[in-house]
């Protein structure tokens, strides 16, 4: 298992996840919805927008997509669990093809049911 070590991305970076870069606007995300991911193994850093998180079996996941694709029809979620680890921070970690599949399909439960009561809302 891998661990990835996930840090906000800070405003000043010189990269495409300030908010500013993504949003245009200033409508849907902060910079505080900015993760960059370093893969402990080899040092490499991903950027990410933290678009959601969720309960699922006695743990936290976070859905993730890439800052490129936020202006795009359909996106890419990618699926990390948050844990803490042995030094007490938080961490993202990835899942195995069958915990994706779980977790996917619980998301999109979720989601089913997050519309439903927004519909009964209104």
């Amino acid at each position: 298992m891998t661990l990835i070590q996930f840090m906000y991305a800070a405003a000043d970076d010189d990269c495409c996840c300030e908010p500013e870069c993504c949003e245009g606007d200033g409508e849907f995300f902060d910079e505080d919805d900015f993760v960059v991911l370093t893969d402990t193994e080899t040092g490499e850093e991903y950027s990410f927008i933290l678009v959601d998180n969720f309960d699922f079996e006695d743990a936290t996941y976070c859905v993730l997509i890439e800052p490129d694709d936020i202006d795009e029809e359909e996106v890419s979620l990618f699926f990390m669990k948050l844990v803490e680890s042995d030094d007490g921070e938080e961490v993202l970690v990835g899942l195995d093809e069958d915990e994706d599949d779980r977790v996917f399909a619980a998301y999109e439960k979720y989601m089913d049911e997050q519309d439903e009561s927004e519909f009964e809302e209104n």
